[in-house]
C-alpha cells in the first residue's frame, strides 16, 4: 500500500507541472512548466534609428548654454518632419534642451508621439535597446552625441564626426539580428 501511495504521489508532482493552454483555434495543448524561453536576437524584428543634430540655433547670446532655434532652425525642424513622413516613426527621443527638443517637436506632432527625454551618455542602455527593438526611432541630439551614439550601435568608428557649423546630417543605424547597416545622408 506504501507503495502505491508514493506513485500516486509521484504522478501527482509530474503532471502538476504540466499546464492546459488553448490555442487561438480552441484546441488544448499541454506545456511544460519550465523557464520561458526568450530569443535576445529577434532575428525577424528590423530597428532603424535616424540620428540627427538639432537645428540651427540661436547663437546671439555666448552666455546662454540652452538657445532656442533660429528661423533658419524652425525651418529645418519642419524639413526634418518632412523626410520622415513616410519612415513609419514609431519613437522620437531628444535631449532635454530647448534646441533640441524645439527641432524634435514638429516631427513628434506629426505622427501623434510624445517627446521622450533621454541622457546622452546612458542612451544605448539595455532599457533603450530592449524599448526601441523592432521600431522606427528619431534621436535627436548635438554635434559631439549623434556620431558617438552611431558610432556605439555600429561597434565602429564609420559615422563621420559632425562640424559645428553643420545641422544637416541623417545617420541612418538599422540593426536586424547580428547585422547593422549604415547609411549617412547630408542636406542643404
Amino acid at each position: 500500500m506504501k507503495n502505491i501511495i508514493t506513485l500516486f504521489t509521484i504522478l501527482l508532482v509530474v503532471t502538476s507541472c504540466k499546464t492546459d493552454k488553448k490555442t487561438n483555434q480552441g484546441e488544448t495543448f499541454k506545456e511544460e512548466a519550465q523557464k520561458p524561453h526568450i530569443d535576445n536576437k529577434k532575428e525577424n524584428l528590423s530597428t532603424t534609428y535616424y540620428l540627427i543634430r538639432h537645428a540651427e540655433k540661436d547663437l546671439s547670446d555666448p552666455t546662454n548654454r540652452n538657445p532656442d532655434l533660429t528661423k533658419e532652425g524652425e525651418a529645418r525642424a519642419i524639413q526634418w518632419k518632412d523626410f520622415f513622413k513616410d519612415k513609419n516613426i514609431d519613437a522620437v527621443y531628444s535631449t532635454n534642451y530647448i534646441r533640441t527638443m524645439r527641432t524634435a517637436e514638429p516631427t513628434a506632432k506629426a505622427n501623434n508621439l510624445e517627446i521622450i527625454n533621454y541622457n546622452p551618455s546612458a542612451l544605448n542602455d539595455s532599457t533603450f535597446v530592449k524599448e526601441t527593438m523592432g521600431k522606427n526611432v528619431v534621436v535627436v541630439g548635438h554635434s559631439n552625441t549623434t556620431p558617438n551614439f552611431a558610432n556605439a550601435i555600429l561597434k565602429t568608428k564609420e559615422a563621420p564626426e559632425i562640424d559645428e557649423s553643420d545641422y544637416g546630417n541623417v545617420y541612418i543605424v538599422t540593426l536586424k539580428g547580428d547585422q547593422a547597416t549604415f547609411t549617412f545622408q547630408h542636406f542643404d
